[in-house]
């Protein structure tokens, strides 16, 4: 497929020429502009859902406060063979991550700057367009070249890209500086699990009775797949279970609103899940899941925190994952971060979360190199488990 449209912006400016191809970039503020090619191009591709039309269609409505979204179209040699977003997003350090410290907690209020992302407010993991082509030194000085005019262009102070689960020289190359945080959980599903039966018979008999033991603690529980309507009509709790888990995190990029449950159950259907769980008729904790190719991605969760240590709430949850995920038939689940060493007792392994920025102003650089690591948030400890009686391969 060709794609010959070039945006507003100079075409000159965001290519790279070799002796043979060129590399071009060029962005486009209306989606409705470049709506047709890219459904095709999705249509015809295995596509990662957070970089869809549709997902880019519909995202804008559940965005944080003051956020903006443009889209890029990345050509080679004529031929598209990517579209991607963009997004631009006013970052403040005090509300992104808590501090302890009185002294970085005040100094923390004065950080704040439009940042440019690549990657995903509401996921972890990968989900940023042409991963293997970071490699490539030509596409490298033409992408850094690229971002760095937009950057400009819509008055951004640092260039953020999230989430990899290894570095990336390619990056630090190019004046990156990384920072990694609490490492992403993702569970291989075994091809022999038909059902949570074959789960739980691969358990060691301490984790199998562990589940049992959370079970039992957890019955009076009644759980519910939720419709689009259901959930305009909790929404209001489902927010407020959610805000006083998201309250405690310690690195949060960005807080979302009340409507996103809703709006993604309307715009994404069975791909979308949100179950809850109730208690004598109240909304005691859900849990939502997005099924993303072969993964199934642990969303976003909430629950009442005087209830989940006497009835085990969380852990019943993530019970009700994995048994999703053996429905669904995926490869993985993808449990996201925090809660490592539950997580790891269900069988997830964990894979370092890289999180690199790089200033647009060479003025900030040594600025950056001191600050990052100052300010980033510790990893708690924790213990890996290995639940099954065979690992892994």
């Amino acid at each position: 497929m060709r794609w010959n449209h070039i945006s507003s912006l100079n075409a000159d400016l965001f290519s790279k020429k070799s002796l043979h191809n060129t590399f071009i970039f060029s962005i486009h503020e209306d989606l409705n502009e470049i709506k047709i090619p890219w459904k095709k191009y999705d249509d015809h591709r295995l596509v990662n859902l957070w970089l869809s039309f549709d997902f880019q269609q519909n995202i804008t409505s559940v965005l944080p406060d003051k956020s903006k979204v443009i889209y890029g179209v990345f050509s080679y040699d004529n031929v598209v063979i990517e579209y991607f977003p963009i997004y631009l997003f006013d970052f403040s350090l005090n509300k992104s991550i808590k501090f302890k410290n009185p002294i970085k907690y005040v100094l923390a209020k004065l950080i704040k700057a439009k940042i440019l992302l690549m990657g995903q407010f509401l996921s972890t993991g990968q989900n940023f367009p042409f991963n293997e082509y970071l490699t490539e030194r030509e596409f490298q000085i033409a992408l850094h070249s690229f971002l760095q005019k937009v950057a400009i262009k819509y008055e951004a102070k640092a260039i953020l890209w999230k989430d990899f689960f290894s570095n990336s020289p390619a990056l630090e190359e190019n004046g990156y500086i990384s920072f990694n945080y609490q490492p992403t959980m993702i569970m291989t599903l075994r091809g022999e699990w038909q059902n949570m039966k074959d789960y739980e018979n691969a358990l060691v008999s301490k984790y199998r009775i562990r589940l049992n033991r959370a079970r039992k603690k957890g019955k009076g529980i009644v759980w519910s797949n939720l419709s689009v309507t259901e959930i305009i009509k909790w929404q209001s709790e489902i927010y407020n279970l959610y805000n006083g888990i998201i309250s405690d995190a310690v690195f949060n990029i960005a807080i979302i609103p009340e409507t996103y449950f809703s709006t993604m159950k309307s715009n994404f259907h069975d791909k979308y899940n949100l179950t809850a769980g109730f208690l004598d008729g109240k909304l005691v904790c859900f849990y939502s899941t997005i099924l993303n190719g072969s993964t199934l991605e642990a969303n976003l969760v909430g629950f009442d925190k005087n209830l989940n240590l006497r009835m085990q709430i969380y852990l019943n949850m993530l019970f009700l994952m994995v048994e999703e995920g053996i429905k669904l038939k995926v490869e993985n689940i993808n449990f996201y971060r925090t809660a490592m060493e539950i997580k790891s007792s269900l069988g997830a392994k964990a894979y370092p979360s890289f999180i690199y920025i790089k200033p647009t102003s060479t003025w900030f650089v040594p600025f950056f190199h001191l600050l990052i690591p100052w300010f980033s948030p510790k990893n708690p400890s924790w213990l890996s488990r290995s639940p099954f009686k065979t690992p892994n391969l």
